[in-house]
């Protein structure tokens, strides 16, 4: 907000505060000028423990996280080895075929899919 857009009121009380403050004698203007640096310092002191915190909390939820993960069961359709063999064989032109706009019938299914070309493996082997 621009100072000629402040009332008239609050212009009066500005010049009226700047002509007092230039008036202060040192010893007064000391004062405040240690007392404003003592407020600051204060200010910072307090502020400085909040970056460790954050630090530590953050650390700690990913640890949480991490020993989660790692406990969590796996799907049974990834810990499958038919879903394994499916994924290791993934080409890039499978990803055509399935961002393609042909049906998706075939799509939802896909686990016995590739359950039953691992039987026709193993009949083959």
């Amino acid at each position: 907000m621009n100072p000629s857009e402040f009332p008239e009121w609050t212009r009066n009380a500005k010049a009226l505060l700047d002509v007092s403050a230039q008036s202060l004698d040192a010893a007064t203007l000391s004062r405040l000028n240690r007392a404003r640096q003592s407020a600051l310092a204060q200010r910072h002191r307090r502020a400085g423990w909040w970056l460790p915190a954050g630090l530590v909390s953050a650390c700690m939820l990913l640890l949480a996280v991490g020993i989660w993960q790692k406990r969590a069961p796996e799907h049974p359709a990834t810990s499958s080895s038919a879903s394994s063999n499916a994924m290791a064989n993934f080409q890039p032109d499978d990803l055509q075929m399935v961002s393609g706009e042909d049906s998706l019938d075939l799509y939802q299914n896909l686990d016995f899919y590739a359950w039953l070309d691992a039987q026709q493996s193993e009949g083959d082997g």
